[in-house]
């Protein structure tokens, strides 16, 4: 065989095994197609007088309820800076960090040898003008004394009342006395120290509660009230929580910020708390009731939320809008009541009104 010949023969070898192989390829497309159209019916495909089957669950009811922290101030209940009521030299000094003390208990004391003596020459002024009007006032009831004079008498008993009541304001004065029940801080004066008037003399705090202000959300505004319970912890007190409640709102929410401050009180007669300190501040709030269903019920369609409700063992679509997400559960805010009946299996052979077929108990209640 020439070398042509043998080429040829290998073309059309060639040709043969392409051929074969298309042939193959087209032969297998065609008994596809027509296994399609001759098949029976899928088992998916179910006769609607029999109903699509499906699972459901009961629909329940759950309060939309919130826990916020927040970080927060604390402050004493009240809270002021003691001042030097006079100037002078302090003879007496209680003041002591962290010492408490009643109101009206003295402080501090002041050099007072002046004030004494101008009291006491006042209550002698005062003695002898008393002597003076009543001895006129007898003389008057007989008419021995002119008016004039028992006038005159008169006022000058006033002048010396007014002038040891001054004496004795002014001795006062000499004596720092504390304002309320409560705890002193670090002094800034030591006995000895001469001080003019309202010089600052110490801080001193009634600390029987903390007050702990810290800023709310305006989006929850609306779940705080007066009276609702608070837990705060501190760093300064570590592994304990404080229970407390709030006590205050404020009328205006903070345009920049977009939160309103709120105020919450805590118990603190142990006297473990500080002013100043910093406080994790945990609030539950409390929230409406919506229907909740399982997570597997909630369906997302063209755009929107809904869930598949059986009425009258028809599948019906019911529109609803998320609210929360909860241990499986979603909180919804749409036209469905407790015990109605939702579908969490089985959606995707559903239609608005088609026949459905319970297959389980249809009064379960998810656990």
């Amino acid at each position: 065989m020439t070398r042509t010949g043998l080429i040829k023969q290998l073309l059309l070898s060639a040709l043969l095994i392409v051929g074969a192989a298309v042939a193959w390829h087209f032969r297998a497309d065609v008994a596809a197609l027509w296994a399609s159209d001759t098949a029976a019916p899928s088992s998916d495909a179910v006769p609607e007088a029999q109903g699509a089957p499906v699972i459901v669950s009961q629909v329940e009811t759950a309060r939309d309820d919130l826990t916020f922290s927040a970080i927060g101030t604390g402050f004493a209940q009240r809270s002021i800076t003691l001042r030097a009521p006079a100037g002078g030299e302090i003879t007496s000094l209680a003041i002591l960090p962290g010492r408490k003390f009643e109101r009206q208990d003295t402080l501090m004391r002041l050099d007072d040898t002046d004030e004494r003596l101008a009291l006491a020459l006042a209550e002698a002024r005062l003695q002898r003008a008393t002597s003076e009007r009543d001895r006129y006032r007898a003389l008057q009831d007989t008419g021995a004394a002119a008016t004039a004079r028992f006038e005159e008498a008169e006022t000058e008993y006033k002048v010396a009342q007014i002038a040891v009541e001054q004496a004795r304001a002014d001795l006062d004065d000499r004596t720092l006395r504390a304002p309320f029940d409560g705890v002193s801080g670090l002094a800034n004066v030591e006995e000895g120290d001469r001080i003019v008037a309202d010089d600052a003399i110490s801080s001193y705090d009634d600390r029987s509660r903390i007050l702990v202000e810290f800023d709310l959300p305006e989006a929850l505004l609306s779940r705080v009230r007066i009276g609702l319970a608070i837990v705060a912890h501190t760093p300064a007190v570590e592994a304990r929580s404080f229970d407390g409640e709030v006590v205050a709102i404020d009328s205006r929410v903070e345009a920049d910020t977009r939160t309103a401050r709120v105020r919450a009180a805590i118990d603190n007669a142990g006297d473990l708390l500080r002013p100043g300190a910093s406080f994790s501040i945990r609030l539950d709030l409390p929230g409406m009731r919506y229907p909740a269903v399982p997570e597997l019920a909630l369906q997302f369609s063209r755009g929107a939320l809904q869930v598949w409700r059986v009425t009258d063992g028809k599948a019906e679509q019911v529109p609803v809008q998320l609210v929360r997400r909860r241990a499986g559960l979603v909180i919804l805010d749409g036209p469905l009541a407790e015990g109605d009946r939702v579908i969490v299996e089985g959606t995707q052979r559903l239609r608005p009104g088609i026949k459905v077929k319970v297959l389980n108990d249809p009064d379960a209640v998810r656990s």
